[in-house]
């Protein structure tokens, strides 16, 4: 890309949190059926540095977007803990040490969209869709329509897994701050498609998302 025409600071998380949402959802599905996702490769629309920048940190030869974007630039692995509990590195299929018995073991589904929950109950659409969805194959390939959370989670399992993944966003480093004094850094959010709710940090988003420096 020129980098006279790298993307703005708001159409980098539009790209990111569109990813996020989908991840999102994929993590539901995974928790459900008692599996561990492995990632989507990601694409960032700017680098990531400790510093305010322009889109590259100073002095690299980094092209935009981020074709490989590390998945540390937008998910907090070390508040993880243990991330390997929940996930796998989106090279993992690739990867020669990855046992021939499990590349042999793939079922594929492709999915379109379900009905709506109601009354805070999944649907039978969603109760169908994990039913099917559950086998002995060691990978599971997903395509087409993620259905959303809230489709396949009744309330009180929906708000345990936005208490579980809101903390795991991780944030993007720097803008230029007001005055040139202030957080610069601006943290990603799973839940930023979801009106209202509350972010890593309580702060309430009742409108849609829109780009906040700080805390």
């Amino acid at each position: 890309q020129v980098y006279s025409q790298r993307m703005s600071v708001e159409q980098h998380f539009a790209l990111v949190h569109h990813q996020l949402k989908q991840m999102r959802n994929a993590f539901a599905i995974a928790q459900e059926l008692g599996r561990i996702l492995i990632l989507p490769r990601l694409v960032c629309g700017l680098d990531r540095w400790w510093a305010p920048h322009s889109g590259i940190i100073p002095g690299s030869a980094a092209r935009l977007p981020l074709l490989e974007c590390p998945a540390d630039h937008v998910i907090d692995l070390e508040r993880m803990v243990q991330p390997e509990r929940y996930l796998r590195e989106s090279s993992m299929l690739c990867n020669p040490r990855t046992p021939r018995s499990v590349l042999l073991s793939m079922k594929h589904e492709r999915l379109t969209a379900i009905a709506a929950a109601a009354d805070g109950k999944p649907s039978p659409d969603a109760q169908a869709l994990l039913a099917r969805l559950r086998s002995p194959a060691k990978v599971l390939s997903l395509s087409g329509t993620l259905p959303d959370y809230r489709e396949l989670l009744d309330a009180s399992k929906a708000a345990t897994f936005e208490n579980w993944l809101k903390p795991f966003a991780s944030l993007w480093c720097c803008n230029h701050p007001p005055g040139g004094r202030g957080a610069g850094h601006v943290w990603y959010d799973f839940f930023a498609d979801v009106i209202p709710h509350r972010d890593r940090h309580n702060r309430l988003f009742d409108k849609p998302w829109t780009v906040q420096m700080g805390p």
